[in-house]
């Protein structure tokens, strides 16, 4: 009934978080070999990054609701959610991009219910991670 198409597209890049810690994008962090611990994961015998790809894909499509009003309305695109996970494990929104406002508040909804993580670690001191997640929306047929 309901058709959804996720591309996590990376970003490149290290940000400085204005606490004077550190926002690596989840290119920089993969290339350093540091993710965010989604829970479970940690049990199994893929890496961590692969591991979080798996559990977000999954996360989103099980999460998703096509918004009634949205389907009244005819509405669909693509929204881009800008999200890290911070250094306390915790989702914080970044920005959040195109489509209607309607479909914008579903994708923000999906991405505020991921779970608390362990955060990546530099070392021993937590960081933070940065993602981009395009969540597109079609029309149920």
């Amino acid at each position: 009934m309901r058709i959804l198409l996720l591309f996590i597209i990376l970003c490149s890049g290290t940000l400085n978080a204005q606490d004077g810690g550190i926002i690596l994008s989840k290119e920089s962090a993969k290339d350093k070999g540091v993710s965010p611990i989604w829970p479970k994961c940690e049990k199994t015998k893929q890496n961590p990054s692969t591991c979080f790809d798996n559990k977000l894909r999954s996360h989103i499509i099980r999460t998703f609701q096509y918004p009634e009003i949205a389907i009244k309305d005819g509405l669909e695109g693509t929204v881009t959610v800008e999200f890290m996970i911070n250094q306390k494990g915790k989702v914080e929104i970044i920005d959040v991009k195109g489509a209607h406002r309607y479909l914008q508040r579903e994708a923000i909804r999906i991405i505020r219910k991921i779970p608390k993580m362990k955060p990546a670690k530099w070392g021993k001191k937590p960081i933070s991670v940065a993602y981009i997640a395009p969540i597109t929306f079609r029309k149920p047929q």
